[in-house]
């Protein structure tokens, strides 16, 4: 998308968002009335990011139960997307009068948020609630050691990994208080959306990319780099029937990007194999193996123990060499792409002997139910704090 077209879809954006906003802000208040002394989630995002609330909202949906929520947004468009999908009650605060509104009127008493947008500082500029930062999934992305985690009371890290590495980067940060250990409480709850496949044989596998990025820190995703030789190597093989799940971003900052993307849907047309764009949380459950790049996906994957491969790169990226898990999981090369089939049958159907320790070092305890209970007892224990 070229500089004038990209200003005038952002501008055109904007100015739907401004003529709907009373509007959305009605069909909000009508749709679901505000629990006294809410805790908010906070979005500032739109569409475009709807994923990365949309990965909680199962687990905020459960939490509800015992701790009233709201979620916040601070666009039109976000709230009707928000709206769409979640039962929570959903408000639109248009600006700063909204949001003072809902912190010392309407008495939100703690603040989740989902993403590092730099609008969340219109919120965070309250000294009331208190502010924790849940992120959108596990991974060692250069994303998840944002000097940004300062701003928050809490940091909420999904094991050991995570508060070793914001307290390796972070000048000055007390991850042992400031970063509590809650799991991963999505790996608690089932999904709808998987096909109705037979088992016939053939190995179904997740190929799961992340996006381009918008800045060179950021470009973990492989579409592009191996997409194609990839998925066309797992077709031809016969072995193998492919679920792809584009992520929601892909190709919105690179137009080859985006070609590649399209040329690697255009692999799996017909009924043997799936492009996936619904919901995110059933893949884990119904394929035998993922391949994925440096991304969230390949953290919930992990805690599986089924075959997982992630994507190298290349050295544009930084390097993320003191990883545990990418250290030790097998990497493929743009090079090695078409060599997919082979390296995925050599696994065997399950990662090393040690896998175990791989994942309780980035989730912890993986009983059912566990993440769910620590995620509770630590949104408690930040409200009381």
């Amino acid at each position: 998308m070229s500089t004038i077209a990209h200003v005038a879809r952002t501008l055109w954006v904007q100015a739907g968002n401004w003529w709907r906003a009373d509007a959305t802000a009605r069909a909000a208040v009508a749709a679901a009335p505000l629990p006294p002394a809410p805790v908010a989630v906070f979005f500032a995002g739109g569409p475009v990011e709807l994923y990365q609330l949309a990965d909680w909202l199962p687990v905020l949906e459960d939490l509800d139960e015992v701790v009233p929520l709201v979620v916040v947004c601070t666009r039109a468009d976000g709230a009707r997307a928000a709206m769409a999908v979640t039962r929570l009650p959903v408000r639109l605060a248009k600006g700063a009068p909204d949001l003072e509104r809902l912190v010392r009127s309407d008495g939100v008493r703690g603040v989740l948020y989902v993403n590092h947008l730099e609008r969340n500082f219109r919120m965070l500029r309250f000294p009331e609630p208190v502010h924790v930062y849940l992120g959108h999934g596990e991974s060692d992305k250069d994303s998840s050691i944002s000097n940004q985690n300062k701003a928050y009371d809490f940091s909420f890290v999904a094991g050991p990994a995570g508060r070793e590495r914001l307290e390796r980067v972070l000048r000055g940060y007390d991850a042992a208080t400031r970063a509590p250990m809650v799991g991963r409480p999505q790996l608690d709850h089932t999904v709808p959306g998987a096909p109705a496949w037979e088992r016939d044989g053939r190995t179904r596998v997740l190929y799961a990319p992340t996006w381009e990025g918008d800045r060179p820190a950021m470009a973990y995703g492989s579409i592009a780099s191996h997409g194609e030789a990839l998925v066309r190597a797992l077709v031809e093989d016969g072995g193998f029937r492919v679920v792809y799940r584009p992520h929601p971003r892909a190709g919105a900052t690179s137009p080859a990007y985006h070609r590649a993307d399209l040329a690697v849907r255009a692999l799996l047309t017909g009924p043997d194999h799936l492009v996936d764009t619904g919901p995110y949380g059933w893949q884990a459950g119904f394929a035998d193996a993922c391949v994925t790049d440096v991304s969230s996906v390949a953290y919930d994957w992990a805690a599986t123990g089924k075959p997982l491969v992630v994507t190298d790169p290349g050295p544009a990226v930084p390097s993320t060499g003191d990883s545990l898990l990418l250290s030790t999981v097998p990497r493929l090369t743009a090079a090695e792409a078409g060599q997919a089939p082979a390296l995925l049958r050599s696994l065997g159907g399950r990662m090393p002997v040690g896998w175990d320790e791989v994942v309780a070092h980035y989730f912890g305890d993986t009983t059912p139910g566990a993440a769910t209970q620590r995620f509770r007892a630590a949104v408690r224990a930040a409200l009381q704090s």
